[in-house]
């Protein structure tokens, strides 16, 4: 009996310092031709698992790395880009998956799966004397085309079929819109009178945490059309300069159940906001962020968290100079605040057989910048990061959950 328990508890330390986690890749994450290799780390940079992407996947790929005790596990997908015949690294790490976890590719990742539909739409409006500005606020392949011939506007564009089309126009020397609201879909031409460019539709300002230069769209969607249309996007609506607000445009004949929101504020002090609405906001709030790293080298972090900030996730993103036509590289880390107090990281150490496949990792050791990012949830957040890292950098996702953004770029 008493050599039994010996036995027992003699290899009792041994279980607990090897438990076995099982992590499973999709097949488009792994099979994409950018995955080079996945590498599995703990949170001093000590390899326990990696594989070089060599042969095709058709099932994803799945293996179990044994944890061992104290140990936070974190996966690395090394992703190799080309440009004109020179290579770069966009790496992506999650952190704190000590229970395994089930990773896919997300849509930022994705290949655009081929060529876009576009059709030709001519618009013809008579009564039209003057004209300062049209915008076609979704979807287009070219910027309208418009000139006047013989008191008849004439607009040509390329636009996606299948989408609720918003056009607007500042014609005979108004100071405001009309619109043109229709469903797009088989027809390509219109010919419409002055009178039926409306005016009745509800400029709708949404109040900004910071002045700037912001990019992105509101999309609306329309109950009576069941589809979705633009009420705002920055690359074809004009901006004040600096502004304070941005303009949604939302047509009096829609009936507007959601709005999907997507708008940010790059550069070295960035914001982004995504959200589904039911009504738009009257403002985008601003949240508690401490830009701060207490420590930054090359290849490790560490910085502090506070109790206001547990629930929310970070990314820290380092980037490395490219010159000479060579693009640039980044390394982004992902991960979940789980306590108050410390969050640190050391990157992976890579294997000489991934050096010799891809010397341009040697870039390493020299990042030019890092962003520190907090991500926090306001809708709907009973999620598990630590079993599905990637959904945290899916758009839609991050629309459906109401993920703010806010970030600062530090350099070395």
């Amino acid at each position: 009996m008493l050599r039994s328990l010996i036995l027992v508890f003699g290899f009792l330390p041994l279980f607990l310092a090897a438990q076995p986690v099982r992590f499973n890749l999709s097949a488009p994450l792994v099979n994409d031709p950018a995955a080079s290799a996945i590498l599995v780390s703990n949170q001093y940079g000590v390899l326990r698992y990696y594989k070089v992407l060599e042969e095709e996947q058709p099932e994803g790929l799945s293996f179990d790395v044994n944890r061992r005790l104290g140990e936070q596990l974190s996966l690395t997908v090394i992703r190799a880009i080309e440009d004109n015949g020179f290579f770069a690294f966009e790496n992506t790490t999650y952190c704190h998956l000590s229970s395994g976890a089930s990773i896919e590719k997300v849509a930022s990742d994705a290949e655009e799966g081929g060529p876009r539909a576009f059709r030709q739409v001519e618009l013809y409006v008579d009564g039209v004397s003057a004209v300062e500005d049209v915008v076609v606020t979704g979807p287009v392949a070219m910027q309208p085309v418009y000139r006047i011939i013989g008191g008849r506007l004439f607009v040509a564009f390329s636009a996606q079929p299948y989408n609720g089309l918003l056009a607007l126009f500042k014609v005979n020397g108004e100071q405001r819109y009309r619109y043109f609201y229709a469903t797009e879909g088989e027809q390509s031409r219109y010919d419409l009178s002055l009178a039926e460019l409306k005016t009745d539709f509800v400029e709708q300002k949404i109040s900004l945490p910071k002045d700037g230069d912001w990019e992105g769209t509101i999309q609306a969607y329309d109950g009576n059309t069941g589809q979705y249309f633009w009420a705002y996007n920055s690359e074809r609506m004009r901006k004040p300069f600096n502004q304070q607000h941005i303009t949604a445009y939302l047509p009096g004949e829609a009936a507007f159940t959601h709005f999907n929101l997507q708008l940010s504020h790059p550069g070295a002090d960035s914001y982004a906001y995504y959200g589904r609405y039911e009504t738009l906001p009257d403002t985008l709030p601003a949240f508690f962020f401490d830009p701060l790293f207490a420590e930054n080298e090359s290849k490790a972090f560490r910085f502090k968290v506070s109790e206001e900030e547990l629930g929310q996730f970070y990314e820290v993103d380092y980037a490395y100079e490219g010159g000479r036509g060579v693009p640039g590289s980044h390394w982004r880390i992902f991960g979940a605040v789980g306590q108050a107090g410390e969050v640190d990281f050391i990157l992976p150490d890579i294997p000489a057989e991934l050096y010799e496949l891809m010397p341009f990792l040697d870039k390493l050791l020299e990042p030019t910048t890092a962003t520190k990012r907090m991500l926090r949830c306001t809708r709907d957040c009973d999620y598990d990061f630590s079993r599905q890292p990637h959904l945290l950098r899916n758009e839609e996702w991050r629309v459906e959950h109401g993920v703010q953004v806010r970030g600062q770029e530090q350099e070395f």
